[in-house]
């Protein structure tokens, strides 16, 4: 009977000790990341021959969680983070692209097409001259428009990823100084492990995280660790590797080619052309100081290489940009790239300054009396850069740990990264722009020059006119200028040169749905046409990511959903088990009030 005193009592304990838990559960009810507490509860171990027992014993106040369903929801997160970060992105660009019936670039495009034919009608009109005029520069004006709000855009980004980079460290450092509370906590730390899931969930909206809880614990940002234990945290670094832009003109075994050795002869030429109207021209014969002794040198297929180089780094507007070599240069301590200078090899260009914004175009053009086309006619060749040794300007903007890029699968910083990063192939930004200058430098080539052929159709373009076997009788416009939307301006001054002829030539273009803009060859269109399957790009992009959005916040809401009901208080639960182990103390008090009773009947016998 005296045993029943100690199995009552440890009952009274364990009543007290769930009904304190479920008190805590209830006022924590919509504290956030808070994950319900149970208590395990155990039977005492028997150590002797007793018929009542020892009673129950209090163990450990649990979380209740589900790691592999929290690490699932996180992921699901992390994506869901980064189609809301690429839909605001696209949502701007959409926004900047906007058009109405009697607004934007596609109606701006028709009123400059629409004024040259006004022209045409009467080249004379002055009226019409300044229509023409005018259209012309709003026409670029838009463009640079469009242009710039990507770019702005593309600005507002880089900061955004800036100041997440920074965030992201700060949480870094906050799950290591709860690890360490953790380490020296002397009982379960059950709030330290609500804060640090709290910690890990926020970081989940950056980037994919993961997670081993193992015997000790670590974190790790696309398969790099960042932070181990309470004492390793490694801080993520925003890194910009901006790469120059080099066009080499060679073959894989390095063999220059840039002109055939046994025909280029006479008085043949080779021109370079730095964005379509800049230009310098080598001519076979001409006397130049190529080493700089004061002592004219014939010019000739053995040193064609070095006289271009020669007349590329002498040119007062090229110079500025780029910079050409005979040959891979080599660069001594002090960051100077040299070259030889003994024979030649083959001829690099490379731009001055790196990163995206300094691309240029290149392209060089010969004219060997002995190249002929299927006819016999005389015509010009194309060299073109050896695509495997040439490297385009690049942009390459990465997240770091110890010096070791971070391979980012989800979360905003993927999004962020994405339409930075020229080198990804999922960069949007880089794609609209490409589209934009692709227009801007085929619309001023074609503005450029023409040939009227014979039978009434034309070779259009400055740089199938040059080509073309009857270059001669190339017509020079010079309307537009530029090879990009920041280069592209419209030469005003060249309207009143035009004449019945010009006319005639450039209202083609707004019907010609041949036009190869983008440079592949297999998409030929009209440049409205273009246009329009740029705005239609964009819109589709937008529609996509939203549509991948709404899924995904489908999948994660309803993943939250069957998560929080196994983890978060339910109070209505709550409320029973509180009536429950408040009857169960109750139970076991009126066992002791009872065993006290019988206890003193007899003694009361006794006397």
């Amino acid at each position: 009977m005296l045993n029943s005193f100690s199995v009552a009592q440890s009952g009274l304990k364990v009543a007290q000790t769930n009904v304190e838990n479920v008190m805590n559960n209830i006022s924590n009810e919509n504290t956030e990341g808070y994950k319900k507490r149970v208590v395990d509860i155990f039977e005492a171990t028997h150590v002797d021959a007793r018929s009542t027992g020892r009673g129950a014993t209090v163990g450990d106040v649990r979380r209740i969680t589900n790691i592999y369903a929290y690490d699932n929801l996180m992921k699901q997160d992390s994506k869901k983070s980064e189609y809301d970060e690429l839909s605001t992105m696209l949502e701007e660009i959409e926004s900047s692209f906007y058009e109405t019936e009697d607004s934007g670039f596609s109606n701006d495009l028709d009123k400059y097409f629409q004024s040259v034919e006004n022209l045409r009608s009467n080249p004379t009109n002055a009226i019409y001259r300044n229509e023409l005029s005018s259209q012309g520069e709003i026409i670029v004006n838009d463009l640079k428009t469009l242009y710039s709000s990507i770019e702005d855009r593309e600005k507002v980004t880089q900061n955004f990823l800036k100041d997440d980079v920074s965030e992201v460290n700060g949480i870094l450092n906050d799950i290591g100084t709860v690890n360490k509370h953790i380490e020296d906590s002397l009982t379960v730390a059950n709030d330290l492990l609500d804060k640090r899931d709290n910690l890990e969930a926020r970081l989940s909206k950056y980037t994919t995280v993961t997670m081993q809880r193992n015997d000790s614990y670590s974190l790790s940002i696309g398969n790099t660790t960042a932070v181990r234990y309470d004492t390793n945290v490694h801080k993520v670094d925003l890194t910009d590797n901006y790469i120059a832009q080099k066009d080499v003109y060679a073959t894989d075994d390095n063999e220059s080619t840039l002109v055939n050795k046994d025909t280029w002869d006479g008085s043949d030429t080779v021109t370079y052309y730095f964005n379509k109207d800049i230009s310098v021209t080598v001519t076979n014969g001409e006397k130049i100081d190529l080493d700089g002794d004061g002592d004219d040198e014939t010019i000739d297929k053995d040193n064609i290489v070095r006289a271009l180089k020669y007349k590329i780094n002498h040119d007062p507007t090229m110079s500025v940009y780029i910079q050409a070599f005979n040959g891979q240069y080599s660069i001594d301590e002090n960051g100077n790239k040299t070259d030889k200078n003994d024979q030649d090899y083959f001829l690099v260009v490379e731009a001055k300054e790196a990163g995206k914004d300094n691309k240029f175009e290149g392209k060089i053009i010969v004219n060997d009396d002995d190249t002929q086309d299927d006819d016999g006619n005389q015509v010009s060749n194309l060299v073109t850069k050896n695509d495997n040794k040439s490297k385009e300007a690049q942009n390459d903007i990465h997240l770091e740990i110890f010096s070791e890029k971070l391979n980012i699968q989800g979360g905003k910083f993927k999004s962020m990264l994405d339409n930075v990063d020229t080198t990804s192939s999922n960069n949007k930004f880089t794609k609209y722009k490409d589209m934009l200058d692709n227009f801007a430098r085929k619309l001023a080539d074609m503005s450029e020059a023409y040939i009227l052929n014979d039978d009434g159709t034309y070779v259009s373009g400055g740089e199938a006119t040059l080509l073309d076997k009857n270059k001669d009788q190339r017509v020079d416009l010079n309307l537009f200028s530029g090879a990009s939307v920041k280069t592209l301006e419209f030469n005003k001054d060249k309207v009143s040169t035009l004449d019945q002829e010009n006319l005639d030539y450039l209202a083609t273009l707004q019907w010609n749905e041949n036009i190869d803009i983008d440079g592949t060859g297999e998409n030929n269109t009209s440049f409205s046409k273009y246009f329009q399957s740029l705005k239609v790009s964009i819109a589709s992009d937008k529609e996509n990511v939203d549509y991948a959005k709404e899924t995904q916040k489908t999948v994660t809401e309803s993943l939250r959903t069957s998560y929080e009901k196994f983890t978060k208080v339910d109070k209505d639960s709550e409320m029973i088990n509180l009536m429950k182990f408040q009857s169960a103390y109750e139970a076991n008090a009126k066992v002791i009030t009872i065993v006290d009773r019988m206890l003193k009947t007899l003694l009361g016998m006794s006397q």
